[in-house]
């Protein structure tokens, strides 16, 4: 079975009912193939910097479904390929934009980053080895809805499944800032990530 495959299930397993959307041509093979191993080796996290809100209200205008879609449609369309594998949405819901790698890393290292480094990706290349997720955020506070902390957990345990991650998975989720150091993203500590994989996850 393709990795495409693979990442549905585990996708239509693990997250919270009725929250993913597929998006056009998610399957399509964008920039080549994983590497190693036809299969990514960690999600790496993101967040939009532009969002309709900061409120972590669930009941905030801007946490509702559809408030965002001009920065999903951006991900989306703005580039010959999706600009992530993923968008975590204020209200939760995961738009798919692609199975396969997608331009969303950029220039960057793990080298003497513990425990990134044990990834094994050559400098550079994190588009082959890494999933992107963008998350919905303004990107000044950390300013994560609970939806978004409960989706992003799911969404890890998902990935983990499908990549064959499931003895390291609190090592395979790096955020770009681990990357590379031109980059803000995301405002939280690995250890809070930590905390909502432990709480949320399965």
């Amino acid at each position: 079975m393709v990795f495409v495959d693979v990442l549905k299930s585990s996708l239509d397993t693990f997250m919270p009912a009725g929250s993913v959307t597929y998006m056009k041509d998610w399957r399509a093979n964008y920039t080549g193939v994983w590497k190693p191993d036809k299969k990514p080796v960690a999600l790496l996290l993101h967040h939009t910097a532009s969002c309709a809100t900061q409120s972590k209200s669930a009941k905030a205008p801007g946490n509702q479904k559809g408030a965002n879609n001009g920065t999903i449609n951006y991900i989306q369309n703005h580039y010959p390929v999706p600009a992530a594998n993923f968008t975590l949405d204020r209200d939760g819901t995961l738009y798919v934009h692609a199975g396969n790698p997608v331009w969303h890393a950029g220039l960057g290292s793990f080298k003497g980053k513990k425990p990134w480094d044990s990834l094994n990706i050559p400098d550079d290349e994190g588009n082959r080895y890494m999933l992107g997720v963008e998350i919905m955020s303004q990107g000044k506070i950390k300013d994560y809805t609970q939806a978004q902390e409960i989706g992003l957990a799911c969404l890890i345990d998902a990935c983990s499944v499908a990549g064959g991650w499931e003895s390291l998975w609190l090592k395979n989720r790096p955020r770009h800032k681990d990357w590379t150091s031109r980059k803000i993203d995301i405002l939280y500590t690995n250890s809070e990530v930590k905390d909502w994989i432990v709480k949320y996850g399965s």
